[in-house]
């Protein structure tokens, strides 16, 4: 043996190792600590009325003792450390203290008994308070003062595989200050369940927007679908590759903002100001939209100009720009002079333009709009956009989207197969909930048959997945948008629609009908209050067993008499109703020949309508309020919109 390998047995030596033997061991116990899911914490509500599930890990083959309300229970965590303890039967109360221990202890205050709901969906779930819910925003925020109402959002994070466990997060008791960053959505569907049953309410909000239904559900259940098995497969064999891009993508996100605010390339070419002479330059018809103006998706920054002419009456003292923005920042200049520049803008500006600023004759007002997702708009239908109320700056504007430095643009990584269902689903369960309130759908559309069996297949994944029967599902179903119909269409939409009113056949589901309170121009209605009041509505008699009317007019049958065909409807309550002075509107009907003319329309009875056209002899199908952004206005008396339909089904 030689002198050198000798040495390392000399006793210096030997404490070395013992050392580090001794530091492998602390750092094996540490990693084997005691430690509970993520979604456990302070401030939690536990479902009350059912075996709540409370789990975690510990040192393997450790005793784990739970001590909450009164209670003790005890279990053994397994080989490799995990373990679960099911609470028995509790009635609503607190505030408790539960004293988690095993080789060490944790403790969780203020932890009530009550109603959990899952929120889940895409944007118009993830639609945040702050974001604004109408002309009364402040006040609603305001108010928002609900101790017993927790709130708990599910940190971002995507996966091609299952994940055990979440980053840390923390339940959250609703304030004026706290519901800012919380899903409108669910704060109005909790603050009505709170406020009717005066009981605790926990809502886990995982949602994200954007994602498509098929994000959301387990490759397990996925890869039953025949549409998905080779897909499914192809991103299981190219998982490394999927990791890969999931880090550009985030890199992408990181370093948008921070292109978009170094690029002055318009500044430096004075597009802002009046000397310049756009060439080039698109047009576009004022109110201005993304999407009018072929920009539809677009990440980046766009310049607007409008020119405008002023005598010398027009130019007074005090000189107001009003105009309706939405950008993620906007920046505006009158003849090369910064006036006002926002950020996370979506609202009608007044803006106070130095009288120095302008001039007599011809003017120009530049936009410098950054907008995601092609989110940008200046202007609404109802809105007016000029100078003093007195010169009008709507008609034809002036548009570039290539001066600016390109943009990293959005990447779909948050909406492949699978991903939410591993990264922000798989966490949390078992973790006991009453039901789902769900709203999702935009990015399906134009899929609609296969929603018709996708979205159950998530219900019926997610009712597996928690082992708890036939939880409730509640559902939104999508509100109108985008520009009206002057004649009978096809519409995507409207399919989309149909195919959410469809899934009313599984057990325990329910949906909010949203046709009446959309907006043509945004996809992010601001009324969310109705959306969380329906929902609840739908609860009371869903998952409650109230026995209620809990949704507006929905299609039950119809029959031919003559040129006439009768409209039967369930869910009439006190009976039927057209608003807006008993004028019907959003009904059509066809021949034989599926050549769909507007129809006329009026109220038999409490359950029954007549729909007519002196266009068809023979008719054979009706549509009501079958369109992207269709006019309708049945109502039953109890103040729910009639539920779109049509009578022809998919032929």
């Amino acid at each position: 043996m030689k002198m050198s390998q000798i040495k390392l047995f000399t006793p210096r030596c030997s404490k070395v190792v013992i050392l580090a033997f001794l530091l492998v061991f602390q750092l094996n116990s540490f990693a084997q600590k005691l430690e509970l899911a993520s979604i456990f914490g302070d401030n939690m509500v536990l479902q009350q009325g059912m075996n709540v599930p409370v789990w975690g890990k510990s040192v393997p083959n450790s005793t784990v003792k739970i001590d909450f309300a009164g209670f003790v229970y005890v279990t053994k965590a397994d080989t490799l450390g995990k373990w679960m303890v099911k609470i028995p039967l509790l009635d609503y109360g607190g505030p408790f203290t539960m004293n988690v221990s095993s080789e060490d202890t944790i403790v969780f205050q203020n932890v009530m008994v009550g109603e959990v709901w899952l929120a889940s969906g895409q944007s118009n779930m993830e639609y945040q308070m702050k974001t604004g819910v109408g002309p009364n925003t402040k006040e609603v925020i305001e108010n928002a003062d609900f101790p017993e109402i927790r709130y708990f959002n599910v940190p971002r994070e995507t996966s091609v595989v299952p994940l055990q466990n979440t980053s840390v997060a923390s339940w959250q008791s609703i304030t004026p200050e706290s519901v800012k960053e919380s899903s409108a959505v669910a704060y109005f569907f909790a603050r009505a369940l709170h406020q009717d049953k005066n009981i605790a309410v926990g809502i886990i909000n995982s949602s994200w927007g954007a994602t498509s239904v098929e994000a959301w559900i387990s490759t397990e259940m996925l890869k039953t679908h025949p549409d998905f098995v080779n897909e499914v497969k192809a991103q299981n064999k190219n998982q490394e590759a999927w990791k890969a891009y999931v880090k550009q993508s985030w890199r992408n996100d990181a370093s948008r903002d921070s292109i978009a605010e170094a690029s002055t390339n318009g500044l430096d070419m004075g597009v802002h100001t009046l000397k310049y002479q756009p060439t080039n330059w698109k047009h576009v018809a004022y109110p201005v939209d993304f999407g009018k103006a072929g920009l539809s998706g677009l990440w980046g920054v766009v310049w607007f100009r409008k020119n405008f002419e002023l005598d010398r009456d027009d130019i007074a003292k005090e000189n107001t720009l009003s105009i309706y923005i939405r950008a993620r920042k906007a920046s505006l200049y009158v003849n090369g002079t910064e006036v006002e520049t926002k950020e996370n803008i979506d609202g009608q500006l007044a803006i106070e333009v130095p009288r120095k600023v302008l001039q007599k004759g011809k003017n120009v007002l530049a936009i410098r709009l950054y907008c995601h997702w092609g989110s940008g708009l200046i202007g609404k239908d109802e809105s007016e956009v000029s100078l003093n109320k007195t010169v009008s700056l709507a008609g034809e504007w002036l548009f570039n989207s290539t001066i600016e430095t390109k943009l990293p643009q959005w990447q779909d990584y948050y909406t492949q197969l699978s991903v939410q269902y591993n990264g922000r689903i798989a966490p949390i369960i078992p973790y006991g909930i009453k039901g789902v309130i769900w709203y999702q759908g935009e990015a399906n559309v134009g899929r609609a048959q296969q929603y018709q069996s996708l979205f159950p297949l998530l219900i019926s994944d997610w009712r597996v997945r928690w082992q708890e029967g036939y939880f409730p599902f509640l559902f939104v179903q999508l509100a109108n948008y985008g520009q009206k119909q002057t004649e009978p269409e096809e519409s995507r939409w409207a399919e989309l629609r149909e195919a959410q009113t469809e899934t009313l056949k599984y057990p325990k589901t329910g949906m909010a009908c949203i046709i009446d309170i959309g907006e043509a121009s945004d996809i992010h209605p601001k009324n969310k209050m109705d959306v969380g009041k329906r929902l609840y509505l739908a609860a009371r008699k869903v998952a409650y067993g109230e026995n209620i009317v809990s949704s507006g007019p929905t299609f039950e049958s119809m029959e031919v008499d003559g040129n006439k065909v009768k409209i039967h409807f369930s869910s009439t309550g006190k009976g039927l109703e057209f608003r807006n002075e008993n004028l019907p509107s959003g009904f059509a009907i066809s021949g034989e020949d599926r050549a769909f003319v507007w129809a006329q329309a009026r109220i038999i009875d409490n359950e029954t309508i007549e729909v007519w056209s002196p266009e068809i002899e023979h008719p054979t199908a009706v549509r009501y309020a079958w369109g992207d952004n269709p006019d309708a206005n049945l109502y039953n008396q109890e103040g729910l919109p009639a539920v779109p339909f049509r009578t022809n089904e998919s032929e």
